[in-house]
């Protein structure tokens, strides 16, 4: 045992010293992206149906850039265009040809500018978490975790236009930050609203904090206003988009040693938020083993007709063990119920809502 323990300890000696010694490795910098479609239950290749979402495709993403992974954002442009935001600054862009399963014209390269590093030895991490577009202008906002700040990019991600070290945001927890964001377009003359999402900074009863900003939030001379939102009991919020009727579309993650990973998504009402109060939503679908599911982290929305198309996207935190997967669902009929909790919001505990189907298209009840 004495000469294991040895012999173990001499190659963890030597190991290091083998590598500090041996010559940097070429970073891969491949901009080639490979796209393997998956089922959506592992059990029953029939099953295709999560509450009120019906599965469509699926597919596991795969690169060998290095930078590649850690997929936290998405947007869904025209033409079957797709951008994705890591949590490491990286863009990955691509047209998806569904029927021929492939990535055409990719890409994978940085953002043009992003937060400092602390000093000159830390390694660069900016922990990039939301993304918004506005198809009008072609600008981009990122919203960052550890950084809590809101920046905005030109057209095409050309450049840095504008940052802001958001005052409000400073006191959220160094991995609980702008996690999503909304832009909430004005009617006429009002100005666009932003919503700055906490992933973890409290708020009242199992509520976390976020921001109303009553225009750009890369703009110094506003103010945010804040109010709480309550996800599912024991979930944390990832991302969100709005759906073609103004409602918001809300996905949540979840993890636990016995259920493992597993994701809800639900429908709010952007209307009912209100300053310093409790904002919540209503589940219409879980996502849980043996149905395909993992660290579910980025959201978008399109439509294909009169059909309401839900993409997500996961982030696989640069682990081998975890995955890259695209899933494409279509938001089927249908209305929530939901009980009222004792301080009067509705409570959200996925464990006693139900999804309840009616005749004609409806992607949110009345």
């Amino acid at each position: 045992m004495i000469r294991f323990l040895a012999c173990l300890s001499l190659f963890f000696f030597l190991v290091p010293v083998t590598y500090i010694h041996g010559s940097v490795p070429e970073k891969n910098d491949s901009q080639l992206i490979r796209l393997t479609p998956i089922l959506f239950h592992a059990e029953q290749a029939e099953n295709r149906r999560a509450g009120r979402l019906e599965f469509l495709r699926g597919w596991k993403i795969r690169s060998d850039n290095a930078d590649f992974g850690g997929l936290s954002a998405m947007l869904a442009l025209p033409d079957q265009q797709f951008i994705f935001l890591s949590d490491a600054g990286v863009l990955v862009g691509f047209t998806l040809d569904e029927k021929a399963h492939l990535a055409r014209r990719p890409f994978i390269a940085p953002l043009p500018d992003g937060p400092p590093v602390p000093n000159e030895f830390a390694k660069k991490n900016w922990d990039s978490e939301s993304l918004i577009h506005d198809p009008d202008t072609g600008q981009y906002w990122v919203g960052y975790e550890r950084y809590h700040g809101v920046w905005r990019y030109g057209r095409s991600f050309a450049r840095k236009e504008a940052k802001h070290d958001v005052e409000a945001m400073q006191d959220w927890p160094g991995n609980g930050g702008a996690e999503a964001m909304l832009r909430l377009v004005g009617e006429d003359e009002e100005t666009d609203r932003f919503l700055v999402f906490s992933e973890s900074a409290p708020f009242g009863k199992r509520a976390y904090q976020a921001l109303i900003f009553a225009g750009d939030p890369t703009d110094h001379d506003i103010e945010p206003k804040v109010f709480g939102y309550r996800p599912p009991r024991g979930y944390q919020l990832t991302d969100a988009a709005l759906l073609p009727d103004g409602k918001a579309l809300l996905l949540h993650r979840r993890f636990t040693p016995l259920e493992g990973v597993s994701a809800i998504i639900s429908i709010g009402d952007p209307a009912e938020i209100a300053a310093g109060k409790i904002w919540t939503s209503r589940l219409i679908a879980r996502i849980k083993p043996p149905m395909r599911v993992d660290n579910m982290e980025a959201l978008a929305v399109t439509m294909e007709g009169e059909n309401t198309i839900i993409w997500m996207a996961s982030d696989d935190n640069f682990n081998a063990f975890q995955e890259t997967i695209l899933m494409k669902f279509k938001l089927l009929p249908g209305k929530t119920k939901r009980k009222k909790a004792s301080d009067g919001a509705p409570e959200n505990d996925p464990e006693k809502e139900k999804a309840e189907a009616r005749p004609g298209f409806s992607t949110i009840s009345q």
